[in-house]
């Protein structure tokens, strides 16, 4: 494993850097992204004078709808497969494999170094230069690379930061949580993070679809017993139905998890290609496992996949594995 200083060399010797993380980006993903970019922006190079480094953050899709909230959000670019990405380094944020970059993958080549910085213990190491620590969130591994770096935090950056710990450790509701995770917070909401907005925005406001989809996943899922498994699928004519996109779909298998007795959540949702994203929680079994199947991961109590294979099939096989 490399360390922070062996990664702020490889980020000095560049001159152009593409920025990257996994599709249907959440708020580890954006939060450690944007705040990555710009510390990268602010970084002096060895004589003390700016770099002038072009940074860039690259995604396959359009920041969510509940992410929009962020106002560095807007400098989020969508891959564009008919441009020319010219750069010198690559930087993989939260993505435990270059498959989850999606189509962006394409700009990686034996010529690009590739630098991944992630907290997923599925990740299969798969830069030049590998930064993977099993802590809270992505985020709270980039405030400390900033802290190492020396860059003085504005309060986008911190904001951006905090959303991300908060959405992977649902509010700091989850095991994840460290004394690092809330001393680091502690910093985040000294800089001025309005916290209270953060949670606001992210998680307690919804739109129709959402509320509608809500309400279909709790009258249409099913659970079984002797398993310890709640599930729901969702096809593309059900969201399009209630007007809904993807966007609306996150946290809905959070709902699942929730059914008393449950011990594995699975939320399945067809994808316009005809594919199935798969996303897993659990109280305590190891649903990274799970996922795997699925050529997925993630952690042991959240976890995901997307796979060609039918929402029968799929619950099949994870039934065989509980």
């Amino acid at each position: 494993m490399n360390n922070f200083l062996e990664i702020i060399e490889e980020i000095k010797n560049a001159n152009s850097i593409v920025i990257s993380s996994h599709v249907n980006p959440d708020g580890d993903a954006i939060g450690g992204g944007l705040s990555l970019m710009l510390a990268i922006k602010k970084l002096k190079d060895k004589d003390g004078d700016s770099g002038n480094k072009e940074v860039r953050f690259i995604l396959e899709e359009s920041v969510p709808k509940n992410l929009k909230f962020l106002k560095l959000s807007d400098m989020v670019e969508i891959y564009d497969s008919s441009k020319n990405y010219d750069f010198d380094l690559f930087i993989a944020v939260d993505c435990a494999t270059k498959e989850r970059l999606g189509k962006v993958n394409s700009l990686l080549s034996s010529e690009k170094k590739i630098i991944n910085i992630d907290h997923h213990t599925s990740n299969s190491l798969f830069g030049h230069l590998n930064y993977v620590h099993e802590i809270s969130s992505t985020s709270e591994i980039i405030f400390n690379f900033i802290e190492e770096l020396g860059i003085c935090m504005d309060l986008d950056m911190a904001e951006t930061i905090y959303t991300g710990i908060v959405n992977d450790t649902g509010n700091f509701a989850h095991d994840n949580v460290s004394s690092d995770t809330f001393r680091v917070a502690a910093k985040l909401k000294n800089i001025g993070v309005d916290t209270s907005k953060v949670v606001r925005e992210f998680f307690q406001t919804k739109s129709m679809p959402t509320l509608k989809l809500m309400g279909l996943t709790l009258s249409g899922f099913r659970f079984i017993d002797e398993k310890k498994l709640s599930y729901f699928f969702l096809t593309q004519e059900a969201l399009k139905s209630v007007g809904g996109t993807k966007d609306e779909t996150e946290g809905l298998v959070e709902i699942l998890r929730s059914y008393e007795g449950t011990e594995v959540a699975l939320f399945l949702r067809e994808e316009e290609d005809g594919k199935i994203k798969g996303s897993l929680r659990s109280k305590s079994t190891d649903v990274n496992k799970i996922a795997s199947i699925f050529g997925g991961g993630g952690h042991v109590k959240a976890a995901g996949f997307n796979t060609k294979l039918g929402h029968e099939d799929i619950v099949k096989q994870v039934l065989e594995k509980l």
